[in-house]
């Protein structure tokens, strides 16, 4: 059950400006949670989110990468990626 990683536009923005090595890391980071979704990784519900679409946010050191995960059609779906202090929940 290997889940596919989709961007957003805003998102594939804000992930092309990171540092290198910090896109290598979100990504291999995406890479593991897209494998196995349901096992225990860095990753929470984002509260006041409706629940027909649930966010979530995955903390990798100081970056954040907001997403929703479309069980039906086995997609993530990355909306925001930055900095901590940058990010709106």
């Amino acid at each position: 059950m290997v889940y596919q990683v989709q961007f957003t536009h805003h998102a594939e923005r804000a992930f092309t400006a990171l540092p290198q090595e910090t896109r290598i890391r979100i990504a291999v980071a995406l890479e593991k949670y897209a494998a196995d979704p349901f096992r225990r990784h860095d990753v929470k519900k984002i509260k006041g989110c409706p629940p027909e679409k649930p966010g979530y946010r995955m903390r990798i050191g100081e970056y954040r990468v907001i997403f929703r995960l479309i069980q039906n059609h086995m997609v993530i779906c990355v909306v925001s990626v930055g900095k901590r202090e940058n990010m709106d929940y």
